[in-house]
């Protein structure tokens, strides 16, 4: 993997204290290396204890060894790798809650079954390949670069799935303290007196920690684990409790007498004839949820650090360092990590800037495992207890609680509900009611999403053709005849059923009846089968209403399911019309309205008489022809080219013509196309500058030509013929610029 250089927030700035002295930088990455493991060991053991506790405890020697494996292989991989200089991994507690949910599940099923030595194997089997598959999964994301997807999955589901990790945390931290789940006879139990010690001991260390964790202080946490797992042992053994007993009681680590067990990969390779594989291949459902669990804790993790950090990470990147920190764990038997915000900031904070500090984190965690688990025997129960509580009820603070006054109640009510399903059956059920909760909020937002970017109609929007005076008067007067909308996104059932009521309502609004109806299908990305034979409806209901049905700008694949689903056919038919883009649509459109508007006066099309109205008077357009020279023009002459001098305005009297902007490339764009009587080449005149674009004859075309030296002739001559010439130009581009803040304003609406 090429590691992408990452900046703070500027490109041509390093990481804020990264140009501190060599020797004070070196110290605060020994610092964090330092600190940092003193709580990534302690958890790990609280870890291990949650997910080989009960039928499972025998095997709490090799959790150790696979807790503190993940730990300190995942902290050195993501120091070499990430793109975050100062990065620390650590087996993640949500995930770690769905693994012992799994390895509960496995030991069950099978002591069920009466193989209750295969139990141990199997649940530590499939941990393990738990970090194989975030390994796989999370490398190949960040090939396929999926980053920014993953950033679209529901925050409800993510939610659901973190409180129902708290769940599990806190109330395997009670069986942990308890030695038995939780339930109405442990209630009993309680109220009888039994496990009242251990049980207030480790909900007053969790008080503890939680106020540790809200100090300034970035050392009270950790120096709060390390007094707690020393002061414990030492007033047991003041108080005269001998190890023994006290282990039996449940204040300390009770290990087997086997403790001198090889490491947990040599000891997984042993006892892989006891490995029941088809029980953990039933368990897939656990593992989606745990790459769900790890790659959104990976995704919130890098959020939190890219605003603290002014960083701008690469998340696919950092998908690719993940899935090559658990497939190392994997290799080694290692539980599954990923990036450690809590650490990381901590690092950061105190000044790490390197990935030495990661690094000599990493390498401290693996360092027990040359001790033996001889020592760990002293280590309080209630203090590995009590950390899972905190974080555990944490957990349901911050999802359930705060959850409920920051998010919607929809979102709220989505996390509650999955929640639940995972507390009460499992985390394969939580998947599955997870992916039902996010299909629905996908169809539910998308639905309340306007599919009509734009609406308007040919009054205040036209096509790219000029056309004279009189037309445009009968186009401005009838226009809401002619409906415009613009689509965007994707066509599904929900969105297409809203756009035919939006449709039917539009149209019961407008006193004119509809003729036609553009649809401009130019932004929109897809359609769905469901959308087409709602569309098939829109159809029929312009059927009746006696209006056509324009489509424009179909994209290719839109085009192909309105084809299949037989709504349309290729060349389009009597009721739906297809064009290639929306101004020729709008053109055609245009010309149906106007042989259908008895307003147009058929005598006004002279431009005799014209001209006449323009000026003001019949005498004044008979002296006009003094001033104008006459061109007749063919198809693919000029009127003038784009770069000429300005010398000259002229009236188109007949023809068509389309003016063609020439790009700095070469290529020739049509701004526009005009049709007989109006105006040409009058910017150029008036601001005595090149022209900006050329004038191509499309059809038999006759203009009258005004040159300069000529117009200049006629002021001297003929004022009052030169004021009403001036005032029909001036006319003629008030009406042009008014249409065009008439456009603008509808489309901001």
């Amino acid at each position: 993997m090429n590691r992408p250089v990452r900046m703070s927030s500027s490109p041509n700035r390093p990481w804020p204290g990264a140009g501190a002295p060599r020797l004070s930088m070196t110290l605060r990455d020994v610092v964090s290396g330092l600190v940092a493991p003193v709580v990534i060991i302690v958890t790990s053991l609280s870890y291990s204890a949650l997910i080989f506790s009960g039928p499972l405890a025998d095997y709490l020697p090799m959790g150790i060894g696979a807790g503190l494996i993940g730990a300190g292989l995942g902290a050195i991989v993501f120091a070499a790798l990430s793109g975050l200089p100062f990065a620390i991994a650590a087996p993640d507690s949500k995930a770690i809650a769905v693994l012992a949910s799994m390895a509960g599940l496995i030991a069950t099923d099978l002591s069920r079954q009466g193989r209750a030595d295969e139990a141990g194997a199997t649940a530590f089997a499939a941990v393990v390949a738990g970090s194989a598959i975030v390994g796989a999964t999370s490398y190949l994301f960040g090939v396929l670069k999926l980053g920014r997807w993953i950033r679209f999955l529901p925050y409800p589901v993510i939610g659901g799935f973190m409180a129902a990790s708290g769940w599990f945390l806190t109330s395997g931290a009670i069986r942990i303290l308890a030695r038995e789940p939780l339930s109405l006879k442990l209630l009993s139990d309680i109220a009888a007196g039994r496990h009242v010690a251990q049980l207030a001991c480790g909900v007053l260390f969790a008080g503890l920690l939680a106020l540790a964790q809200r100090a300034r202080n970035q050392l009270a946490f950790p120096a709060l684990l390390v007094l707690g797992t020393m002061v414990l042992p030492l007033a047991l053994f003041l108080l005269g409790v001998p190890a023994q007993e006290a282990r039996a009681a449940g204040w300390l680590l009770d290990l087997p007498p086997s403790s001198s067990a090889p490491l947990p990969v040599l000891w997984l390779h042993d006892v892989a004839s006891a490995i029941d594989w088809r029980e953990i291949l039933r368990r897939s459902g656990d593992y989606v949820a745990l790459i769900t669990v790890v790659v959104a804790t990976l995704l919130l993790s890098i959020m939190a650090l890219e605003v603290e950090t002014q960083a701008e990470v690469d998340l696919d990147y950092e998908l690719k360092v993940n899935g090559a920190a658990n497939a190392v764990a994997a290799m080694g038997a290692g539980v599954a990590t990923t990036l450690s915000v809590s650490r990381t900031l901590f690092g950061y904070k105190t000044g790490a800037r390197s990935r030495g500090g990661g690094a000599l984190a990493g390498l401290l965690c693996l360092l027990p495992l040359a001790l033996g688990p001889a020592p760990l025997g002293f280590v309080p129960v209630p203090i590995l207890a009590g950390l899972l509580l905190q974080l555990g009820a944490g957990m349901l603070d911050e999802w359930l609680i705060r959850g409920w006054r920051a998010m919607q109640r929809a979102d709220y009510l989505q996390l509650v509900v999955i929640f639940l399903t995972i507390a009460l059956f499992d985390f394969v059920a939580g998947v599955g009611v997870g992916v039902i909760a996010a299909c629905i909020t996908f169809a539910v937002n998308t639905s309340r999403i306007r599919l009509v970017k734009h609406g308007m109609d040919r009054s205040n929007f036209a096509s790219r053709v000029d056309r004279p005076n009189y037309h445009a008067e009968a186009l401005r007067r009838h226009g809401a005849g002619i409906q415009i909308m613009w689509l965007h996104g994707f066509i599904f059932f929900g969105s297409a059923h809203n756009l035919l009521m939006h449709i039917k309502e539009t149209l019961r609004r407008e006193a004119t009846p509809c003729r036609s109806l553009i649809l401009d299908f130019r932004q929109v990305l897809g359609i769905d089968y469901s959308a087409v034979m709602t569309l098939h409806k829109l159809r029929h209901f312009a059927e009746r209403e006696g209006f056509d049905l324009v489509f424009a700008g179909l994209p290719p694949n839109v085009a192909r399911s309105l084809v299949k689903g037989g709504l349309i056919r290729e060349d389009g038919d009597r009721i739906c019309r297809i064009f290639q883009n929306l101004d020729a649509a709008l053109e055609w459109c245009e010309d149906r309205l106007l042989a259908h508007a008895a307003a147009v006066e058929e005598g006004r099309r002279s431009t005799e008489e014209w001209l006449k109205a323009e000026l003001g008077g019949e005498s004044l357009f008979a002296r006009l022809s003094d001033y104008f020279e006459v061109m007749e023009l063919g198809p693919g002459d000029f009127v003038f080219r784009q770069g000429e001098a300005g010398e000259s305005i002229f009236l188109l009297s007949s023809g068509r013509v389309t003016i063609l902007f020439t790009a700095p490339d070469g290529h020739d764009l049509r701004l526009r196309s005009m049709v007989g009587h109006t105006l040409l080449g009058e910017m150029g005149l008036y601001r005595d500058m090149p022209r900006g674009a050329s004038v191509l004859v499309d059809e038999p075309t006759v203009v009258y030509r005004f040159t300069r030296d000529a117009i200049a002739r006629m002021e001297r001559e003929e004022p009052e013929l030169a004021h009403a010439f001036h005032r029909f130009v001036v006319r003629t581009l008030a009406s042009r610029l008014d249409f065009a803040n008439r456009e603008v304003a509808g489309l901001q609406r």
